[in-house]
């Protein structure tokens, strides 16, 4: 939260932005109903609109008092902009989310009413309460909202951090309808008190919140009104009494609808203008009052609205647009207001909160607990370009937000905050984000500790759907459903972001073994199709149409977005994924495929989806294909054909901000593509000259660039550098990047030393835990079906952690993998290098085993002149006799289950027959099958002979 004293004073010392008179100032360049019109004509999976809204907030504020709009057959629960009736002002609402028709938010919302009796109970028909309005008569700016309605009455809305204050000019008859069981979602129950005696009506309602998913909560509020109540009175169901002070609906049933049962009313003097300050509180009505006493107090409507644009005038002074015409600075600002909106304060102002473990809670003085990081649960938006942002320019509540994580799994032992709309533990790549861009004050340690508590096996405190799988066989079969192949390459981006965090802090064992989980993508490239691909314990499923989401058996693989888009989400190791893909020029060709249509949707498209997270980092692709001039031609097309300053300006679904965050990112000509770390892309900036100014006094980044639409040249500093990507030290130093523009491209960032990092390590670890101790069977999975090797029997067959296991009559002995339970005992291939002692060899052989096999597949060996050579390998299923070609070399009966059981049967390891080598070469390493057929190919050793 900014507008407490501790940040309030950095704030307000910045002061507004200077521009010429004949320049929008970034205050004036805000539109709020960019975003708030539907697109009708466009079908993408998800609303072709922002869904934002147009009404009154600070930024990082607990309240957002707005209007939410209705029109017959489009009851969607935000504003539309087409729609010709006000439903009420709500206290709170979501900018931009999903779930058509349970977006949550919009608590005890306000609906004036010219008259001095109602003539309905608003249990039975609230419909009739609601008001006509034109946009002609509506206003709205940072902190600022008024309507005139149509029958007369004008509404004034703005706020302070967990305060609504509102004014109501009545022309005749008054009255106000408290709908305190409104909200956009269900409720539960509710509770109004109304005190004549001080002009105050205080309540509470029990709901569920945006998705309707099962994150229940309460919400409180404490109202005064400046103007005596001439009459009053409440409703509960049927029973609607006039002088009645209280009214009370409650119960513990969450399978039930009380929403409009009970609230009450309020009447003024005819003609009154009627100022109302509302304290919002997730803690008590009390606290709630403490809210609006100390925040607002006194205060007029007017003084309120002030200090709001003061701080807006601040915040959006973070960075200092140069130049552009109206238009583009319009919807550049209002994008950077967008992006301030969440996560929002959910402390008081006497620092208690209501934590995840449904205790109270006191946070620190002068930090802030925040909520709403991401409505989605996950983090699955907001870890793609908005928290980003946020570091770039409010550190400090970047700082609260890794505190605010941190203390989430404390209170839960868990990464997600109750019930999850998206996959993935993406708080996870939040938290390392910002740390690597310079949120480092809070506990490091105890959130590196809850990863990897949380993330090895057993995983059962893991929040990831099919957690245990993944953690064992880095791969979920696309029978899973639920998105699984999607799934793969987001938590192959949490394990990521978790390897780093344990890089800048020490810990080598755990870097290394997330690194090697990082690469789990791999698992799910298929090199003969060149594509991520679904797939199944018997293989690819290659009849999979990539244009699509799901199978056409409602087997989900991609989540919001179809294979063709998601197929280029390794923004860690994107070096590989494409050489994987062909190399440069092929990965180039089918990426300017995907960029011919820039938002096409995710119904059998080959075109992207720009306006939908998962697409969000491909057009800086480009820079790892020494392109980065198409980076530019991209994102300038997707400015220009995506992005306008009507109220259809908004291409998709805001998501609290992050296709906002993405569209500022675009337009000053930096992108962290690398979701992990705080390294940052640069390509061209679409204004002259930027300085990001961060609040609290932290280190300015100026960009400035000569006239042209390519980069030609960078200097950092004032040195020169080709490289097309700055690391996050230049964030913590700031400094100027001074930009060589041309209206042709050049030759800057093209060389192969210019690429962005693409970090493989781990990408030849073993990576599959396919043996465990009797009793422990969810400590591995060796074939995506829970079963495992008995590690007690494999001792007692020879094969014990590190022990030999010579192949009779070959001069070859394997030595078996010495992992510790729960850790990768040997490779599911797919291309590994597997280094060898130099060593002359006249044959090499391989240990492992099949599951749903046979498998085949071809391994390369490498000799130290350069020559290689290339050799089959075939495994024979494990639950099998060994198959021509192939060589008991242990076997064990009975196998583990991950429910702690022992299955029945016989179970074998076999050995290759060795293959014959070049004994005048010396053998550096053997290369795995980059590709194997049919079941999954798991190699515990190669030896030579």
């Amino acid at each position: 939260m900014i507008d407490l004293p501790s940040l309030s004073a950095a704030l307000l010392l910045m002061g507004s932005l200077v521009a010429p008179a004949t320049t929008l100032t970034p205050y004036d360049a805000v539109d709020q109903f960019i975003g708030t019109e539907l697109d009708t004509t466009q079908n993408k999976s998800n609303d072709a609109y922002g869904n934002t809204y147009p009404g009154a907030a600070v930024p990082f504020g607990m309240v957002q008092p707005s209007p939410t709009t209705y029109a017959e057959g489009n009851e969607k629960g935000g504003y539309e902009y087409t729609a010709g009736r006000i439903r009420g002002f709500g206290m709170t609402r979501y900018s931009g989310t999903g779930c058509t028709g349970r977006y949550g938010g919009y608590e005890f919302p306000t609906i004036p009413y010219p008259g001095d009796t109602l003539p309905v109970n608003p249990s039975a028909d609230v419909k009739g309460y609601f008001l006509s309005f034109s946009h002609d008569n509506e206003v709205s700016e940072p902190g600022y909202y008024r309507v005139g309605l149509d029958d007369g009455i004008t509404v004034s809305l703005t706020a302070t951090a967990r305060t609504a204050v509102a004014t109501y000019g009545f022309t005749d008859e008054s009255t106000l309808i408290l709908d305190v069981s409104g909200p956009n979602n269900r409720t539960f129950g509710s509770e109004v008190t109304i005190d004549p005696a001080t002009r105050t009506v205080s309540g509470w309602m029990y709901g569920v919140d945006v998705c309707d998913n099962g994150n229940y909560y309460r919400a409180y509020f404490s109202t005064t009104y400046d103007q005596p109540f001439a009459s009053y009175g409440t409703w509960n169901d049927a029973d609607m009494t006039t002088g009645s002070t209280h009214a009370i609906k409650s119960g513990t049933d969450v399978g039930v609808d009380y929403r409009h049962d009970t609230g009450a009313w309020i009447t003024f003097a005819d003609g009154a203008t009627v100022t109302a300050k509302t304290g919002f509180s997730y803690t008590s009505v009390t606290n709630a009052a403490v809210n609006r006493d100390l925040e607002v107090g006194t205060a007029s409507f007017d003084t309120v609205r002030k200090r709001a644009a003061r701080l807006w005038r601040a915040a959006l002074g973070t960075i200092d647009a140069g130049g552009g015409t109206d238009e583009q600075r319009t919807t550049f600002y209002t994008a950077l207001y967008r992006a301030f909106l969440h996560p929002n304060v959910r402390d008081d102002v006497n620092g208690e909160y209501l934590g995840y473990d449904g205790t109270v809670h006191t946070v620190a003085k002068g930090r802030h607990f925040y909520k709403n990081i991401n409505f989605a649960g996950t983090g699955w938006d907001a870890y793609r370009s908005q928290v980003q942002l946020i570091a770039l320019t409010f550190p400090e509540v970047a700082n609260d937000i890794n505190r605010s994580i941190v203390a989430l799994t404390e209170q839960t032992g868990g990464w997600a905050p109750g019930a999850s709309r998206m996959q993935g533990d993406n708080l996870q790549v939040i938290l390392a984000t910002l740390d690597d861009m310079g949120a480092t004050d809070y506990d490091r340690r105890a959130a590196l500790a809850s990863m990897v508590a949380t993330q090895r096996l057993p995983a059962t405190a893991s929040k990831r759907t099919d957690a245990y799988q993944f953690a064992a066989t880095g791969m979920i079969e696309n029978r899973k459903g639920d998105f699984a192949t999607s799934r793969t390459l987001e938590y192959s981006i949490d394990d990521f972001a978790i390897a780093q965090l344990a890089g800048r802090l020490g810990a080598t064992a755990e870097h290394d073994f997330f690194m090697a989980r990082a690469q789990s993508w791999m698992n799910v490239f298929d090199p003969v199709t060149g594509h991520i691909r679904p797939r199944e314990r018997t293989g690819f499923d290659r009849t999979f149409d990539l244009r699509v989401r799901d199978d056409g058996s409602g087997r989900g693989q991609f989540n919001q977005s179809t294979g063709y888009q998601y197929g280029w989400l390794v923004p860690h190791n994107l070096g590989t994924l494409i050489a994987k893909r062909g190399g440069a020029e092929t990965a180039t060709a089918q990426l300017d495929t995907l960029m011919a249509q820039l938002d096409a949707g995710a119904y059998t498209q080959t075109g992207n989806y720009l306006s939908n997270q998962p697409a969000f980092g491909t057009p800086w692709v480009y820079h790892w294909l020494r392109a980065p001039s198409k980076t530019t031609d991209v994102l300038y097309r997707a400015v220009a054909e995506m992005y306008d300053a009507t109220p259809s300006g908004l291409p998709g679904n805001d998501d609290q901000g992050s296709l906002s965050a993405w569209y500022v990112f675009a337009n000053i000509g930096l992108y962290p593509a690398i979701y992990g770390t705080g390294d940052l892309l640069v390509s061209s900036p679409m204004f002259r000259t930027i300085t990001i100014d961060p609040v609290g006094g932290h280190s300015k980044i100026k960009i400035k660039a000569s006239p042209g639409r390519y980069v030609t040249g960078l200097r950092v500093n004032g040195t020169r550098q080709t490289a097309s990507w700055i690391d996050a030290s230049f964030l913590a130093r700031g400094g100027t990047l001074g930009l060589t523009m041309s209206d042709t491209p050049g030759t800057w960032g093209t060389a192969a030393t210019d690429v962005p990092p693409s970090y493989t390590g781990g990408a030849d670890a073993r990576n599959n835990t396919g043996t465990t101790p009797d009793g422990q069977g969810d400590l591995g999975s060796m074939d995506l079906s829970d079963w495992s090797l008995s590690r007690t029997r494999l001792a007692a067959a020879g094969a014990a952690p590190g022990a030999s296991l010579p192949l009779t009559g070959t001069g070859i002995t394997f030595t078996w993998p010495d992992a510790a339970p729960g850790n990768p005992d040997n490779w599911i291939p797919h291309g590994q290098r597997v280094d060898l002692p130099d060593t002359a060899a006249t044959s090499v052989s391989f240990l492992g085993l099949a599951t749903n096999g046979p498998s085949t597949g071809t391994a390369t060996v490498l000799y130290t002149d350069g020559t290689s050579q290339q050799v089959d390998v075939t495994f024979g299923d494990w639950a099998s006799a060994a198959p021509a070609g192939n060589i008991e070399a242990v076997s064990v009966s009975g196998r583990n289950n991950a429910s702690g059981t022992t299955g029945t049967g016989t179970f074998r390891v076999f050995a290759t027959t060795p293959a014959t080598l070049d004994p005048s070469r010396t053998v550096d390493a053997v290369l795995l099958p980059e590709s194997t057929d049919r079941g999954i190919m798991h190699i515990f050793d190669v030896a030579l002979g």
